[in-house]
């Protein structure tokens, strides 16, 4: 992310372009590329930290799924951005951050297990005020990107809800 931001913004390539433009021919290259993209340094900042930490967690503790719920995250939340969202570019990780926190909580309620359990419970205290972010009054944001990212985490967290926890 930091090194497309660098060629985007430093280099002077208008790459915001290959966001996600929803039900259009040239937006669909946007489900794979807006995650990569950020309008400004901020907001690649505030997306950072929270694809790591989320990212580290859901590889360590769901190995065995973490590339599925990973790709799901990824392209399934944009594919559904480009479907039912506004029209404008979505650009930016927030559906992916949004699709893993939503796993990784969700999971801790299905399994009902310690470990999960105690997962859900940090990813509520830490990432607990994303629940903000889907609210369609805040505009100025793709809170679609933030919606269909939580529907697709907490699908794929009751989908994968018996394959073992490490």
């Amino acid at each position: 992310m930091w090194l497309v931001y660098y060629v985007q913004h430093i280099g002077g390539y208008g790459l915001f372009l290959k966001g996600i433009l929803p039900r259009s021919a040239i937006g669909l290259t946007g489900i794979t590329f807006a995650p990569l993209l950020h309008g400004s340094l901020s907001h690649l900042a505030s997306n950072t930290l929270p694809v790591l930490l989320l990212g580290v967690t859901l590889y360590y503790f769901y190995g065995r799924i973490g590339n599925r719920v990973f790709v799901l995250s990824y392209f399934l939340t944009g594919f559904l951005v480009w479907l039912f969202g506004r029209p404008f570019y979505h650009l930016g990780a927030s559906g992916l951050v949004y699709g893993m926190a939503a796993f990784l909580f969700v999971s801790g309620l299905v399994r009902s297990e310690f470990v999960s359990l105690l997962i859900a419970l940090v990813v509520m205290l830490t990432y607990g005020g994303l629940i903000w972010g889907i609210s369609p009054l805040l505009t100025q944001i793709s809170w679609e990107s933030h919606l269909f990212g939580a529907i697709v985490g907490g699908t794929a967290a009751f989908t994968y809800r018996k394959v073992p926890i490490r």
